[in-house]
């Protein structure tokens, strides 16, 4: 394989000089598409061996990365919670990132004592806190169960009836597995549509402790202005540790636990690595939709990703504007603004990056190539399969912001959340139909969280502004007007609801819903009296919930139909490309590879792939989002550096950037050396390489880490945690 040490901005791509502008697009998709990736590809664990790592540059047997029979890193690498750790002590301690705990120290902060701000760290594993919510799971051993999951499908022509059998065929597998493994984790994961599945064994750890988090304007340093962007100057790790009870079973919190002592855990290479130097990762990525056909390209980033980023870039702002004048409610919604932030720069560093490249028109092209390669039936197939799906993406469409809408007014406003969580149960004591004692259970329990959480202020602003949203919806080109909102007119008005939107606001001084003692007494004792009491969330609920059943029933029939459908399409790009596909991320074990390698984002503009301490100087006061920790400014200006420094002048590596392939569940993967040593700590992504969940390129795709070099100093000289580093294995 060539390797360009100054690989040229995409818009100068070799591949555009080979075969011109007009055809580019198209060359494009099919490098997309198919299994060859040039270093990109999320390999399943049992394909590695496909991946050629040893002519790539791994130093290591591939069987010590994993082998079916034996230990391998694959047990050294977990999922914690949406992200990946990995074991570095024999001690249960995880490294992973300052984003994945971060939200752990809300419950631990007040506006006297912010954690959040100062960051955390146990003196001894006696102080380390529970990180309440957190689990850890760690890969026991998984098997193909493709022919027991499709058995009975084999004659089945209709694609909805195909996919809910095997269904059924994967909840009967897991129960009869379960009875052999009551003790683990299980799950069967779809790895191509319709084609192949495999179950999953995991051993479970509920008990998960907070070690150390840097303080914030380290492990956050540069915050949203510098997220998805390079170079980057962020401290972005932590440490936690796993615990287990005496006899070795994965409990809740005891103080009776012990530190679990893993199989394997990683070696860490401080001597660091250079340009076009090897690397691979080994994590748990979200999901990717790299087969899926042109039209779901359109409806993400017509529809969904527009609709999501705007709506949380409301909600941040709405949070920062009450959190200036009140301290809790902002340390409170610090991990949400994250969250959301997150999201919000990542769909619209998509939109960007698929404009750019006019990634729904090339889908499109490649799928007319595809469709004039193939001959007879298979030809005939797939042009079927495209109108079907075509023409289930225009009814998608439609439907998609009411869809959005409701869901996201249901999940984040907890007036009506509160209201809906009643209704359902009232309506169901009313039906005398199910396991009344375990909904009225569950109810409370989801209600008593709702309670906990609801603001007045913000939740008030955020169901005026989606009153205000759904008004826009009424659709003239329909005569029905079955489909209209009708918002909060006199539509509702029939039914007795306060009209408008200010006066259903105002409700919120009246409810008697909102008022958890009044609620759980009629819970307890007369549940169906809950509705009459004309509550007017209540009354609002009873009648948005018809549409809103309506609704989420039409698309996910048009999810399933469009599922449905997938197999096929599959199969029939295969086989006019004559290979297969790697298989989409599901947040199973991955493997991918690289080389330390920078890139040119535009026309006379080259990133190299390192930086160093120095630019958090060189930012330091440039925005609110540089904001030098003060403890770390005085020891950059002593330059002790140590072993960590540079080889060549006295600077502190700090981040890395690489061509490897990953994506969302990445966060906290360990970045390993052609010897499987720990180099970094995997966070980020480039902007352009948000795309990377529909499409991945050498040219712009590039993942970011921090470098082990400058969490062992952090830990060791900001932190004083030398207890830690004595824990690992650190080869100067």
């Amino acid at each position: 394989m060539k390797i360009l040490p100054h690989p040229q901005p995409l818009s100068t791509w070799r591949g555009e000089q080979l075969i011109g502008l007009k055809y580019f697009p198209i060359l494009l998709l099919l490098l997309f598409s198919i299994n060859a990736f040039a270093d990109g590809g999320m390999y399943p664990i049992n394909t590695i061996a496909k991946a050629n790592l040893n002519k790539a540059g791994l130093k290591m047997d591939v069987k010590d990365i994993y082998n079916p029979n034996g230990q391998g890193l694959i047990k050294a690498v977990v999922q914690l919670g949406g992200c990946t750790g990995s074991f570095v002590s024999d001690k249960g301690l995880i490294i992973t990132n300052h984003h994945c705990s971060f939200g752990s120290l809300e419950q631990y902060s007040t506006p006297e004592n912010n954690l959040l701000e100062k960051g955390f760290l146990a003196a001894s594993q006696e102080k380390e806190l529970p990180f309440k919510g957190m689990t850890c799971r760690i890969l026991q051993s998984h098997q193909d169960v493709s022919e027991d999951i499709l058995k009975g499908t084999e004659k089945i022509t209709d694609g909805v009836e195909k996919k809910n059998i095997i269904a059924k065929n994967v909840a009967s597998y897991k129960q009869a597995e379960a009875l052999k493994y009551p003790d683990l984790m299980l799950e069967i994961s779809e790895m191509l549509p319709g084609k192949s599945y495999v179950l999953f064994r995991y051993f479970l750890i509920k008990d998960i402790r907070i070690v150390y988090i840097p303080a914030r304007n380290i492990g956050e340093f540069g915050g949203e202005s510098d997220n998805w962007e390079w170079p980057r100057h962020t401290g972005d790790f932590s440490f936690v540790r796993a615990y287990v009870s005496r006899d070795g079973k994965g409990t809740e919190y005891s103080k009776d636990n012990v530190p679990y002592h893993p199989q394997e855990f990683l070696n860490i290479n401080a001597k660091g690595l250079s340009d076009n130097d090897f690397v691979f990762i080994l994590g748990y990525p979200g999901r990717t939709f790299r087969n899926q056909p042109a039209e779901f390209l359109n409806y993400q980033e017509q529809y969904t990703m527009p609709y999501i980023s705007d709506l949380y870039s409301w909600e941040i702002n709405t949070i920062k504007s009450i959190g200036t004048k009140d301290e809790k409610f902002m340390i409170k919604n610090e991990p949400k603004i994250k969250s959301l932030a997150n999201t919000e720069k990542n769909y619209k560093g998509k939109i960007k990056t698929m404009r750019k490249i006019e990634l729904y028109k090339a889908r499109k092209e490649e799928e007319k190539m595809i469709a004039d390669k193939l001959t007879g039936n298979a030809k005939m197939r797939f042009n079927n399969n495209l109108r079907k799906t075509d023409s289930i993406y225009l009814r998608l469409n439609y439907f998609s912001n009411r869809y959005l809408w409701f869901n996201n007014l249901y999940s984040e406003c907890k007036a009506v959340s509160i209201a809906q969580n009643i209704f359902s149960n009232t309506e169901a004591y009313k039906s005398k139909k199910g396991d009344l004692a375990k909904l009225k259970k569950n109810t409370i329990q989801s209600l008593r969280e709702y309670y906990r959480s609801i603001y007045v202020q913000y939740d008030s602003s955020f169901l005026r502004k989606m009153i205000t949203d759904a008004k826009s919806y009424d659709d003239i080109n329909d005569d029905s007007g079955y489909w209209r909102f009708h918002a909060f007119g006199p539509f509702l008005s029939i039914y007795s609801v306060p009209v408008g939107a200010n006066s259903l606001i105002n409700s919120y001084n009246k409810s008697k819903i909102l008022d958890s003692n009044y609620v759980f007494e009629y819970l307890y004792k007369k549940p169906e009296k809950l509705n009459k009491t004309k509550d007017p969330f209540l009354l609002f609920v009873s009648i948005m919930d018809r549409k809103h059943f309506i609704i989420d029933s039409l698309m996910t029939l048009y999810k399933a139909q469009l599922d449905a459908l997938l197999p096929e399409y599959v199969d029939l790009r295969m086989e006019a490309m004559g290979q297969d596909f790697m298989p989409d991320a599901n947040r199973t074990l991955r493997l991918t590879y690289g080389y330390i390698r920078g890139y040119s984002p535009s026309d006379a503009t080259y990133c190299s792939p390192f930086t160093t301490v120095n630019g958090m100087v060189e930012k330091d006061g440039a925005a609110p989002d540089y904001r030098l920790n003060s403890d770390l400014a005085r020891l950059l200006r002593e330059r002790t550096y140590g072993n960590y420094k540079l080889k060549d002048k006295e600077d502190l590596p700090m981040c890395m950037l690489y061509n490897t392939d990953t994506t969302g569940g990445n966060s906290g993967s360990p970045v390993l050396d052609a010897n499987g040593q720990l180099v970094g700590v995997n966070f980020d992504r480039c902007l352009e390489a948000t795309v990377n969940d529909f499409a991945w390129n050498e040219s712009y795709s590039r993942s970011i880490c921090v470098d082990i070099r400058f969490v062992l100093w952090t830990t060791s000289k900001v932190a004083g945690a030398d207890y830690l580093l004595k824990e690992m294995s650190i080869i100067q």
